[in-house]
């Protein structure tokens, strides 16, 4: 298609067509596509892109092109690349119709590219770097995409890295499907934009940015998409090397850092030829002649970042290169230690810019200031503005309130050459430039650019990071929080930025990143003294070290998290200014409890959380939320402790509260029903568990997504429902599919995963599969031991499974001797009246029957048989369950006709509850000892 020229006639309706899809586009975008697309005279200078009918017309009205599609419908697939959704789908029906082209085979090479993200606007006056840029090409195809290896661009900053990669991505976008840049100056930036990534490669997300970023990687791996990342400012070899694919595409990294030289082939990026420099002074500047471009290059070093700066700069002062040259020996002569020559150079550059800006526009001069404090990330128009009421200096306080005036310093930023400015105004300035703000602006100017940093950092946080409409914000916010010092900032609205910070953290995953700013911040405020909420007892410090503990707990440091997490607790409970009924103190005692449960201490944290909701109840009553959710983390430890009816009683009270108040598909309704319905199981009510579940998962996963945490805990009652009514092998597809959505959201080690895995052999098992059970109960027991230690009720529950598959094995005396090290610990530990104790009691029995010692087994099966109809009541599956292993127990002692007895009542009340076609209820009425496996509850 794209190596002949196509003959196509665009009538005014298909041109009204596409002018209508267009008006959906961002101007800005239109704008860009043109830019990239078409030289400078093709189009008028005055061209609105906002009238799409009149783009429409003056493309359309363009020659065709020798080889390819004509201009119109080129312009329009290169549009539709960009976007997504039903807008690019439609774009491309458009261009299918015009052209004749097959839609699901895209017509053209730009439409071939189907991913492209966050790519920087194309530089139209890029120059020169043409042999840089056959190398990097060439160097890139060499390579076997059996083995990526990036090409590192390194050199001294300011010679244009960036921009040669940039220009790189589009010249050569054809050839790829996938192009994505990634800012890779922080770790946690490399992850977020490996997770944006990963949602266009419709990969599911995590609990755990690395584990979505390790989705993202090996997805990329094996992918037969071609792709090309690109790591901007890459500054550690060994943190971004583990997060790159190792094979199947291209990566190209830019970077100052000359250790990447050791570790990939490089490709040194150095100043312009003196041919280049003329040749971009002369591009940019107005009437410059090739002798005063010559001394412009000359005096600035050839400096691509130097070259494009001044000649902004002369071009916005209006001044003529030797004016500009004589102001700029001036301000060199004016330096009282002047660096060494570059360093010079640049410093002088930028006294000369603010020296301009201060006599000429000081709102700009002092926006200018605040990027001495900013990351070297992008922040945009919006984030600032935002911030407007905070109180700021004078000339940039004026700028922020109106918009005219803010539009207007934001363009002549970006006519000095001091930023990058991109259509939604989002302001970069060079990391050497702020290098040199940071080390020149006089004391003054640098206490006010920090406080301005700070204020409006402080004014623009929008608090509330539970609310995910809040994150787009905390995530623009967050790369700035270190340089703008907020974490020793004397503001105390900044340092809730911090708080806020490391909670949202947590809240998309990148649970390494919250913990180091937790960690951070906590030491640091633990320090502080006569600050306001800091200090050792501070709140904010206490605060910070209360969310630091549930991260902690999320990355598997248990010990630490608890530790952490019981001295906040004291500490705001003994504080005047809070005490046992302040809501931080009951926020800290709620944290405190699921860290006493994966610690095994259920019964401490059943009573912490029965005071948490009586101190719930006082401060805010029985119908507030925080009170609710008081009450359901106090189900949680009942239905640890088999108080499946307790937990039953909250639980259907929240669903009745819930249900007056909200529609039928709110998340906290639904929420509250997918607990009921865990409750039911384990009350033996598996039908009703099983109507609940089907009833609200579609509404569920719609709302929440299927790889959200609660719709998989939901979907692993519904496995094992399906089990329990006997419906097998539906059972299997979701305890499969249940297994590996959690694995792929959680890692192996999770307690989500590890259950997950054992729910999975549970139901291997039942269907006969018992090879993959004993794998995958394995696997899962090596989990639990690693995780939680031997003697966890977590991993004694694990043991008994793991016991019933070797036992259907044949595997009798290993089965053997880990129901009996079991048994006896899950007494010591739980108690000889709790589920997961009587399960135990049921598989020892069975080992003893197997073994002949049928008065053992027999005196152990009464007893559970008892103990079973006190602790879950009679009509309760697990204790018919009990009677039938009793009755067989009881003949094989030779009481025959007691036991047949009990047999005929136990099959019969067994066929009540779960029906006597059920596979267990055949089972036992073929006088067949039950097993009685054990499904816990989340913690």
């Amino acid at each position: 298609m794209t190596g002949e020229r196509r003959s196509v006639i665009i009538g005014g309706g298909d041109r009204a067509a596409l002018a209508r899809l267009l008006a959906g586009v961002s101007p800005a975008w239109l704008s860009a596509v043109a830019g990239e697309m078409f030289e400078p005279d093709q189009l008028p200078a005055d061209l609105s892109w906002q009238d799409t009918a009149a783009v429409v017309d003056r493309i359309a009205a363009m020659p065709a092109r020798d080889v390819g599609l004509p201009p119109l419908p080129a312009f329009a697939a290169r549009v539709a690349a960009g976007l997504t959704g039903r807008l690019a789908a439609a774009i491309d029906e458009w261009v299918a119709a015009a052209t004749g082209t097959d839609p699901a085979a895209p017509a053209t090479a730009a439409r071939r590219l189907r991913i492209w993200g966050n790519v920087p606007l194309r530089n139209p006056v890029f120059t020169g770097r043409e042999l840089l840029l056959l190398r990097l090409q060439r160097a890139l195809e060499d390579r076997s995409k059996a083995s990526v290896l990036p090409r590192a661009l390194h050199g001294l900053g300011g010679v244009g890295k960036t921009q040669l990669a940039v220009e790189f991505a589009y010249r050569y976008a054809e050839r790829y499907d996938v192009v994505w840049w990634i800012p890779a100056e922080q770790r946690s930036l490399v992850l977020q934009s490996l997770h944006h990534l990963g949602r266009h490669l419709d990969i599911p997300e995590t609990a755990d940015l690395q584990q979505t970023a390790s989705l993202v990687l090996a997805d990329l791996a094996d992918s037969p998409l071609r792709w090309l990342l690109i790591y901007d400012n890459a500054n550690d070899p060994e943190d971004i090397a583990r997060l790159m694919p190792t094979r199947g595409g291209h990566v190209i990294l830019t970077s100052r850092d000359h250790t990447w030289s050791e570790v990939w082939d490089p490709i040194q990026v150095d100043i312009f030829e003196r041919g280049e420099s003329i040749e971009l002074v002369r591009k940019r500047g107005e009437g410059v002649s090739q002798v005063d471009a010559d001394r412009l290059a000359a005096r600035l070093g050839d400096l691509p970042l130097a070259l494009d700066q001044a000649v902004s700069c002369q071009v916005a002062t209006g001044m003529s290169v030797g004016d500009y040259l004589s102001e700029l020996d001036r301000h060199v002569r004016e330096l009282a230690k002047p660096p060494e020559a570059l360093r010079t150079t640049l410093v002088a550059l930028v006294r000369l810019a603010i020296w301009r800006l201060r006599a000429h526009a000081p709102a700009v001069a002092e926006l200018l200031e605040m990027f001495a404090f900013l990351g070297p990330e992008p922040i945009s128009g919006g984030l600032l503005r935002r911030g407007r009421e905070a109180p700021v200096s004078a000339a940039l306080r004026h700028a922020l309130r109106d918009q005219v005036a803010w539009d207007r310093a934001v363009r002549d930023l970006r006519r000095y050459g001091l930023a990058k400015v991109d259509p939604d105004q989002r302001m970069q300035v060079h990391r050497l430039f702020q290098g040199v703000l940071r080390d020149e602006l006089k004391e003054e100017a640098a206490r006010r650019g920090r406080s301005n940093v700070q204020q409006l950092l402080a004014s623009a946080n929008p608090g509330y990071p539970r609310s995910e409409e809040t994150w787009p914000v905390h995530a623009e916010i967050g790369p700035h929080i270190r340089p703008a010092g907020l974490i020793d900032s004397s503001v105390p609205d900044a340092r809730r930025v911090v708080l806020d910070q490391i909670r949202y953290l947590n809240l998309v995953g990148d649970l390494e990143g919250s913990r180091r700013l937790g960690d951070e911040s906590f030491e640091a405020w633990s320090k502080a003294e006569d600050a306001d909420g800091l200090g050792p007892n501070g709140e904010l410090t206490l605060r910070a070290a209360n969310y630091l503990a549930v991260t902690l707990r999320h990355l598997g440091f248990n010990e630490r998290a608890r530790s952490m997490s019981e001295q906040v607790l004291d500490r705001f409970r003994d504080s005047p200014e809070f005490g046992p009924d302040h809501e931080f103190t009951l926020n800290a005692a709620g944290v405190l409890a699921p860290h006493l449960r994966v610690a095994g201490r259920f019964a401490e944290a059943l009573a912490l959380d029965r005071q948490t909701v009586a101190g719930y109840r006082r401060v805010f009553g029985d119908e507030d939320e925080e009170t609710i959710t008081a009450r359901n983390n106090l189900a949680v430890n009942l239905r640890m402790l088999s108080d499946f009816a307790g937990a039953y009683r909250i639980d259907a009270e929240a669903v009745r509260t819930w249900q007056q108040v909200v529609s039928e598909n709110d998340n906290r309704l639904l929420f509250a029903q997918a607990n009921l319905a865990r409750d039911l199981y384990g009350l033996g009510r598996y039908a009703e568990a099983l109507e609940i579940l089907r009833g609200i998962l579609p509404a569920y996963r719609h709302q929440r997504g299927a790889q959200h945490p609660s719709v998989l805990l939901a979907g692993r009652t519904l496995a094992i429902a399906l089990r329990k009514v006997g419906r097998y092998h539906e059972a299997l597809a979701a305890a499969a599919e249940h297994d590996r959505d959690s694995e792929r959201r959680y890692g192996t080690q999770h307690e989500h995963s590890l259950a997950a895995t054992m729910t999975h052999a549970n139901t291997l098992r039942v269907t006969g599969n018992l090879a993959e059970a004993q794998r995958r109960a394995a696997k899962a027991m090596d989990g639990y031991l690693q995780v939680f230690g031997e003697d966890h009720p977590l991993t004694l529950a694990a043991a008994v499974n793991q016991a019933i598959v070797l036992r259907s094995l044949g595997e009798l005396a290993p089965a053997r001797e880990l129901d009996e090290r079991t048994h006896a610990r899950m007494g010591d530990v739980l108690g000889d009246a709790h589920g997961f104790t009587l399960c135990a009691a049921s598989g020892l029995a069975h080992d003893l029957a197997l073994a002949g010692e049928h008065e053992a087994a027999w005196r152990l099966s009464v007893r559970t048989l008892e103990v079973s109809r006190r602790a879950r009541g009679l009509p309760h599956p697990y204790t018919r369950a009990c009677a039938v292993n009793a009755a067989l127990d009881t003949i094989a002692v030779g009481r025959r006709e007691e036991g047949r007895t009990l047999l005929h009542e136990a099959v019969a009340g067994l066929g009540d509850l779960i029906g006597a076609g059920h596979p267990e209820t055949v089972s036992a009425r073929a006088a067949h000892r039950l097993e009685s496996d054990i499904e816990p509850a989340p913690t």
